[in-house]
């Protein structure tokens, strides 16, 4: 009977994990999101640019980052439901107390990676000047989901 009870038991979690599983892929679409942010305050090519990019691909929410020296400036691919552009700016700009400050700021939405099949130009480029920002210093994160059914299928 113990064992019937413990098989049951079991087979709860693992059904509870093919579900989670299961709508954390249904979760929502990735908004992939680019932004040519100029920056201030880079002194060289070989420590700067390399500390800021380093930076930001840390950053939750964002997909990709390449920052040149040569032209200062920091290309940054995010998805638009983890971070804000208000927030990258502000990883920029706390860096290194404050060393870098972000000039302008040009944003363009990008088409869905996955999309089959694509026609035209169909990104959209929003002007975002750094002077009429308003920074949000609320976000929300999910739980680590792993963690989550790591510890509810531990089994003593």
């Amino acid at each position: 009977m113990k064992h019937q009870f413990t098989k049951l038991i079991n087979m709860k979690k693992l059904l509870f994990l093919f579900l989670s599983i299961f709508l954390m892929a249904c979760g929502s679409p990735i908004e992939k999101t680019s932004l040519n942010i100029g920056v201030e305050g880079m002194s060289c090519s070989h420590s700067c640019a390399p500390y800021i990019q380093k930076k930001l691909l840390k950053t939750v929410g964002v997909l990709d980052a390449e920052v040149t020296f040569e032209n200062k400036e920091a290309k940054v691919v995010f998805d638009k439901n983890k971070i804000t552009k208000e927030e990258i700016i502000k990883t920029i700009q706390t860096i290194a107390d404050g060393q870098y400050k972000v000039i302008n700021v040009e944003e363009e939405k990008q088409n869905d990676v996955e999309s089959i099949e694509s026609t035209g130009d169909e990104s959209s480029t929003n002007k975002f000047h750094i002077s009429n920002s308003e920074v949000s210093s609320s976000s929300y994160q999910l739980p680590n989901i792993f963690s989550l059914l790591n510890s509810l299928l531990k089994i003593n």
